[in-house]
């Protein structure tokens, strides 16, 4: 039972910042194709309602391609503003794929019922949704929206088998085609093998990112990669006129620990001062080994205060760990220096140059202390 639950909250666990970076992109690559590829299809409604305006499925089918452009272009004027969480991602696909479900249900109610289960243009658009998904660069995303939108098809098939006499249909809508129930069987492995093949590439897209852009040893974010996110942040800060903080952190000490203890305990303190770190911030900041016992922390739309707050919560915690057996336990200490944007700079190389130049400060005076932020 405690294997299952582990397993539910590893699949379960939200991105972190660098597959929400990722997702992110993702999301306004579909924001775009979405405004794109409504207004094209938006097309068809429109002939068909000024060929034929008093026909009800024509207007109706009009209405929902309009609220799906409505939809689009709100989503797009939002990423355009703020930034991505992954909620957005769960509330956008679902919607998508609702839009779908919910064309083939107007089809029934004002067409005939075998227009809901037998269309081969509408339908499709569900392959759209599902193979979007990936982009989102969350598996969650994959499994629990792929699953709902082939609900939402597998009622509409229900409802029509359950509710009319298909038999009696074919013969006064002999245009749809007949009901099959291998058709409906054949589409219902089509979706799903869809949703797997969506979820099955974040995996293993999220298994080659990893590699790419994490330290070996402690599993974090790279230096490599942390230029890239560092001037993401800067221009998302800028855009939204955000203010966030760079921490440089270093542990105190850490070649007398090598020299000690040995380089083993020395990669052992490394190991959990990272864990450390990471459990004490938020979801959607960074923590990246920047070289040796050095680390880097950015803290999004974080204040100076809030910043010199968050540093001091870990130093103290730091303080408090105890690493290796009782015979050889080894505790340290860690110093850091702060600085925020915009206020000690807006290009990356100023921020972390005053960030390390705070941090030299606070080893020259003594060490397992933050200078920067509340008390810069």
């Amino acid at each position: 039972m405690q294997g299952l639950k582990e397993a539910w909250d590893r699949f379960w666990s939200a991105p972190d910042a660098a597959m929400l970076l990722a997702g992110g992109e993702g999301e306004r690559q579909v924001a775009n194709v979405r405004v794109v590829v409504v207004a094209l299809l938006l097309i068809t409604p429109v002939y068909r309602l000024v060929q034929n305006p008093t026909n009800a499925e024509n207007i109706w089918g009009f209405l929902v391609t309009l609220a799906a452009m409505f939809f689009a272009i709100g989503v797009y004027a939002y990423l355009r503003r703020r930034s991505y969480r992954p909620w957005l991602g769960f509330l956008t696909s679902s919607v998508d794929g609702s839009l779908v479900t919910l064309a083939l249900a107007l089809f029934v109610i004002v067409g005939s019922p075998l227009d809901g289960v037998n269309d081969k243009i509408t339908f499709e658009v569900y392959f759209l949704v599902i193979m979007s998904l990936s982009l989102r660069q969350d598996r969650r995303i994959c499994l629990t929206v792929g699953g709902f939108i082939l609900l939402e098809y597998m009622a509409i098939v229900g409802w029509v088998v359950a509710g009319f006499d298909v038999d009696v249909l074919y013969k006064h809508y002999t245009y749809n085609g007949a009901f099959s129930g291998a058709d409906q069987w054949t589409r219902f492995i089509l979706m799903a093998g869809a949703t797997f093949i969506s979820y099955a590439y974040v995996v293993r897209s999220q298994a080659l990112v990893n590699r790419a852009i994490r330290d070996p040893m402690t599993g974090l974010l790279n230096r490599a990669y942390f230029d890239r996110l560092f001037e993401n942040e800067i221009t998302r800060a800028r855009r939204y006129q955000h203010s966030f903080a760079v921490v440089v952190v270093d542990a105190d000490h850490f070649k007398r620990i090598n020299d000690t203890h040995g380089h083993a305990a020395g990669d052992a303190v490394l190991k959990v001062l990272a864990r450390t770190l990471q459990q004490n911030l938020r979801q959607s900041d960074l923590v990246v080994r920047f070289g040796g016992e050095e680390f880097v922390l950015l803290l999004v739309e974080t204040e100076a205060m809030a910043a010199h707050a968050k540093a001091e919560a870990l130093r103290q915690a730091v303080a408090r760990l105890v690493v290796g057996a009782p015979q050889h336990a080894i505790q340290f200490t860690i110093s850091a220096g702060i600085a925020v944007y915009p206020d000690d700079g807006t290009v990356a190389h100023v921020l972390l140059s005053r960030a390390d130049q705070r941090l030299m400060q606070a080893k020259n005076t003594g060490r397992n202390r933050v200078v920067g932020g509340l008390a810069a």
